[in-house]
């Protein structure tokens, strides 16, 4: 993984995707719908959905008014398959990840408190994005992050390949924001950087052998 991709290069990513992959993402977001399955997966909706389908008539997902989730033995599935990765990639690995992985994500939090937040007359009030030599600071702030979170990600790939989806939508995510879309930020409506970040966390805690839980005790997360 080396940065943002080329068309060709995406398009040679979405033949890759396999319903594996499906339960892989649906494990860790919980459930989605169709549209942001798609952004997760780097395909279209209406491929996500076709994905997906197989799923359900699998028994694997289950489909609720149009949000996917998996089944008993889809969460089943999808611990056998972090089972796997865990042993191919080694829980001290992993673990050695998530500890480098902290640091990182106290500067994310920070971030993401700064955008939605300013101080005004030593108060905290929400940001109502008027500042734009405000806005632009904190853009700035996630650029040199992101930058940082490749360099940190990208050796972590030969271990483990699929981390490069994480790293792909990162990359997505930062271009939108700095092009000027906030909502890349940290909104739920869009694969926003805080919410591709989130998961990542949340599997390398799974690859760990550890829980969020676990992890909120130790002032972790």
């Amino acid at each position: 993984y080396t940065g943002c991709r080329s068309s060709a290069a995406s398009d040679v990513y979405k033949r890759q995707v396999s319903t594996e992959d499906v339960v892989r993402t649906l494990a860790i977001k919980g459930y989605a719908m169709g549209d942001m399955l798609g952004l997760a997966l780097g395909v279209s909706a209406e491929e996500a959905a076709a994905l997906v389908e197989r799923l359900v008539a699998d028994g694997i997902a289950k489909d609720s008014g149009g949000m996917f989730s998996l089944t008993d033995d889809g969460k089943a599935l999808a611990a056998e398959m972090l089972a796997t990765d865990s042993a191919s990639w080694g829980v001290e690995r992993a673990t050695a990840a998530l500890d480098a992985f902290i640091a990182l994500d106290h500067r994310m939090k920070d971030i993401v408190t700064a955008w939605q937040m300013k101080e005004v007359d030593g108060e905290q009030v929400l940001n109502d994005h008027a500042d734009a030599d405000y806005d632009a600071a904190v853009l700035e702030r996630l650029a040199g992050l992101h930058v940082e979170a490749t360099a940190w990600i990208s050796p972590l790939i030969e271990g483990l390949p699929r981390l490069a989806s994480y790293g792909r939508r990162l990359d997505g995510a930062a271009a939108r924001a700095a092009a000027g879309d906030g909502m890349y930020i940290a909104s739920p409506r869009v694969d926003s950087y805080h919410g591709v970040w989130f998961e990542l966390h949340e599997d390398l805690i799974r690859l760990s052998d550890r829980t969020r839980e676990e992890e909120v005790a130790a002032g972790r997360a």
